[in-house]
């Protein structure tokens, strides 16, 4: 890597600054992951489970809703809403966070909202498709897709997510996700046998 700012790189070589970016990315949740594991002996289910809450609530204050709390946390929608009926409290933090980016007009936008599209970037580097983590941060098909071809930086970051996804597939799955599009089987009629000529 050049050591020219990863900023400056972006106009001129979008793809390469992608890379850069999204390089970055991994390494942060390395480094997370490595500091959680230092601390795994001491850390209970508990403290782990008030950490990922609280990214919830961080997505909530970025105008997120279930599916993208859900994904900042690292758990299912389905989790989400248990934590959300057994703790009020939480329902409460989650509900207060949501309104106050409303209040504030934080719109939940990818395209201009940068925790928004690290979330995007986050779920993809985590095996999500593309098309259902536009879904995880509000963004419909059509639209999430004119955003990629339409924004060069946009589409080189997802690129590049994709492809650094790619790389860490196990090889069998990363076999099977390069299968794309239809698979043309060819069907022979059934021979006649030679007792039932064909009339």
């Amino acid at each position: 890597m050049s050591d020219r700012p990863v900023g400056d790189m972006a106009a001129e070589r979008p793809d390469a600054w992608a890379e850069a970016v999204v390089a970055g990315l991994e390494a942060g949740r390395v480094a997370e992951r490595a500091l959680t594991e230092a601390l795994r002996p001491a850390m209970s289910l508990k403290e782990e489970k008030a950490q990922r809450r609280a990214e919830a609530v961080r997505a909530a204050a970025m105008g997120l809703g279930p599916e993208g709390c859900a994904s900042a946390a690292g758990v299912s929608t389905r989790l989400l809403a248990s934590w959300r009926a057994e703790d009020p409290v939480f329902d409460a933090a989650l509900s207060a966070a949501r309104s106050l980016a409303y209040v504030h007009d934080v719109v939940p936008d990818v395209a201009t909202n940068p925790a928004v599209l690290r979330v995007a970037l986050d779920a993809i580097l985590n095996g999500v498709p593309f098309v259902s983590a536009g879904a995880l941060v509000g963004a419909k098909r059509d639209a999430f897709y004119r955003l990629r071809r339409g924004n060069p930086r946009l589409g080189a970051l997802f690129g590049a997510a994709q492809n650094a996804r790619r790389r860490t597939m196990p090889p069998a799955r990363r076999k099977k996700a390069e299968l794309k599009g239809y698979r043309l089987v060819r069907i022979d009629a059934p021979k006649a046998s030679r007792a039932d000529p064909v009339r």
